[in-house]
């Protein structure tokens, strides 16, 4: 038994105050004579015993009431355990992630869990309480009262690790009981996790377990197209292999389209195509019927239209194999021309978004500084070689790294390919062994700082990148080498020029890394804004010229549509969709964890109550002080 205020203990000294008023009280008793004396004697003698017994009664009632009198000052109680008697801190993490909005018994996962822990938490009880992005820290429940029901789904989900740093970054006290509360559904973990904090703090894992797990997502789309047809190919896909089928619908805008099902057949995905020939969905749409989570039944798509890539092919007027590059870039996505650079206006290389140093023997001064202040507004650089450069002929163009390291003549066959480059995305169905290998017989040795794309046989490269140059090892006439001859050089032109000047993709994921080149002449604090009809943000962007460089890894944060501008320009329309990983739903093994794992939230709120329950025994110290007391007032008054 603990007392809250032992002080008070002290007054059972004047206990001692009774006792001697009752060992001490002196009765005088008068004496008078009667002719029988014996009979007088007994009666005198019974009487005193009676009067000594009821002193003793009163006595000991008075002083037992006066003892708990005193103790229920002193408040004692009993601690179930050591941590009841220390303070308290409280801190609760509610996982908001799309996940939770799987069904529960009644509502979402996410609805039950507020309900029941605005249920448990007692009025006036202090509490921090975070969720993946939103934090209130020290507060009470009239604090957030309003806030609390207001949480919504968000896009991220907070890992362990930083869930504990963000947790012990809201205790405020070092000596303090702490307790952390988890309610989260423990899907999309990874597995082996350190689900324990550095502290002592008390970790109590609540998984909200789903009534089903079963949910239908739009995993992905691409686009197919030909010279005649656009194809949407979109991927469905199920948490498990099902024979179900799923309704999916196309808009524009929207305008309902087209509808089709998805059958599944006993497999966990399929794919479905839309016709896009007939229009040019600068705001489609996909969208699923599902009972599961909402936030993958849509995806937002854009087709912007495809502007011709500007390229240009610079040549020495000797030269007279030139054909080969016309040849690649004669369809309508290019605008390609080439001119000797002997009567060529320079500072139409600004105006470009490829040039191509076709064989050309001198390079000037002119020629490079126009060439650098290219690059520097974001142009691609192919450089084919004279068959007789000069190895430190284009060390000006690549800021002063060489480019080219020495010259060899030698017979050397192309037999290595980097399928892992950009620039042989989607050209290979496999990875080719053996295939007609071009060759060259006079070639520079490549700088080693720079990516081989194609590489000889004893591992040197032909073709290399660095800083968005492109460079051959050696010329590509027929009298040096036969590359012009290979499959290689179609794929490796065409997707050079391609990736010089990108079109938007058909969508991107929100914060993931995402890259736009445009351009467009910008005032000395203009910047290009995404806007849509409830929100405008201001997307991370490099200017380079009038080439600017859009990263939206970190703007804009919600899906949908979103127009860039400058000022009231539309220069492109984008699509954001949030990321699928949340939606594979994979279980995490909870038993293995070194927490308190519990099923509901009044489980868990009860363990901890009960941990922390205080007995308190005033109240029962003053019901026997004033049953003693009782005790006394009925000896005085009927005990004669």
């Amino acid at each position: 038994m603990i007392f809250e205020k032992p002080d008070v203990l002290y007054f059972l000294f004047l206990l001692i105050i009774p006792i001697l008023v009752h060992l001490f009280q002196l009765r005088r008793y008068k004496t008078t004579k009667f002719s029988n004396v014996a009979l007088l004697e007994r009666i005198k003698l019974q009487s005193r015993k009676s009067s000594t017994l009821k002193k003793w009664l009163i006595l000991a009632t008075r002083l037992l009431g006066l003892v708990f009198l005193v103790l229920a000052f002193a408040r004692p109680f009993i601690a179930h355990t050591d941590t009841a008697l220390e303070d308290s801190e409280i801190v609760i993490y509610l996982d908001n992630s799309f996940s939770m909005e799987l069904p529960g018994k009644q509502m979402s996962l996410l609805e039950e869990a507020k309900q029941n822990l605005w249920d448990e938490l007692d009025e006036k009880q202090r509490f921090s309480l975070f969720t993946n992005d939103l934090t209130w820290k020290n507060v009470t429940k009239s604090d957030i009262k309003t806030d609390f029901f207001s949480i919504e789904f968000a896009p991220v989900q907070l890992n362990y690790e930083n869930l504990l740093l963000k947790a012990e970054s809201l205790f405020q006290k070092q000596e303090s009981s702490r307790s952390l509360f988890i309610i989260s559904d423990a899907l999309n973990f990874e597995n082996e996790v350190r689900l324990k904090p550095e502290s002592d703090t008390e970790l109590s894992l609540i998984v909200k377990s789903p009534s089903s797990l079963e949910n239908f997502t739009i995993t992905s789309a691409q686009l197919q197209s030909s010279n005649t047809s656009k194809t949407l190919q979109a991927e469905i896909s199920s948490q498990a292999k099902t024979e179900k089928d799923i309704t999916v619908s196309l808009f524009d805008n929207d305008e309902l389209v087209a509808k089709t099902k998805a059958y599944f057949e006993k497999s966990a995905s399929t794919l479905v195509n839309f016709d896009l020939s007939n229009r040019d969905f600068k705001r489609g749409k996909l969208e699923i019927d599902s009972d599961g989570m909402s936030y993958d039944n849509t995806l937002y798509f854009s087709l912007n239209k495809e502007k011709q890539i500007d390229v240009l092919s610079l040549y020495s007027e000797l030269d007279t194999n030139k054909s080969f590059l016309a040849s690649i870039y004669q369809t309508d996505l290019f605008d390609f021309k080439e001119y000797p650079i002997s009567n060529f206006d320079y500072s139409r290389i600004l105006e470009t978004d490829l040039v191509i140093l076709n064989e050309i023997e001198n390079v000037n001064p002119i020629l490079i500084s126009r060439l650098r202040e290219f690059q520097d507004n974001g142009g691609t650089l192919v450089i084919i070689p004279n068959e007789n450069a000069k190895p430190d002929a284009f060390k000006a163009i690549a800021g002063g790294s060489a480019i080219y390291q020495g010259s060899i003549s030698a017979k050397r066959e192309i037999t290595g390919i980097n399928f892992d480059h950009p620039l042989f995305e989607n050209v290979f169905s496999e990875k080719i062994q053996n295939f007609d290998y071009p060759s060259t017989s006079r070639f520079l040795r490549m700088n080693t700082a720079f990516t081989p794309i194609l590489k000889f046989s004893n591992g040197q490269s032909f073709l290399a990148e660095g800083n968005n140059i492109y460079s051959f090892a050696s010329a590509l006439n027929s009298d040096v080498s036969n590359f012009t001859n290979s499959p290689l050089v179609v794929p490796v032109f065409y997707n050079i020029a391609m990736q010089s000047s990108p079109n938007p993709q058909l969508y991107s994921l929100l914060g993931k890394e995402n890259l736009i080149n445009v351009k467009a002449n910008l005032g000395k604090d203009e910047v290009l804004k995404l806007k849509n009809d409830s929100q405008q943000v201001i997307p991370q962007q490099k200017r380079s010229g009038n080439s600017i460089l859009i990263n939206t890894q970190y703007q804009p944060e919600t899906a949908g549509y979103f127009d860039l501008v400058q000022e009231d320009s539309v220069l492109l329309t984008l699509s954001f969709n949030h990321n699928r990983s949340e939606s594979e739903l994979k279980p995490m093994d909870v038993s293995s964890l070194e927490t308190k794992n519990f099923s509901s939230i009044p489980e868990a709120f009860n363990s901890f109550t009960e941990e922390r329950k205080i007995l308190e025994l005033w109240t029962w110290m003053l019901i026997f002080a004033i049953g003693f007391f009782l005790i006394e007032l009925l000896i005085l008054r009927f005990l004669k």
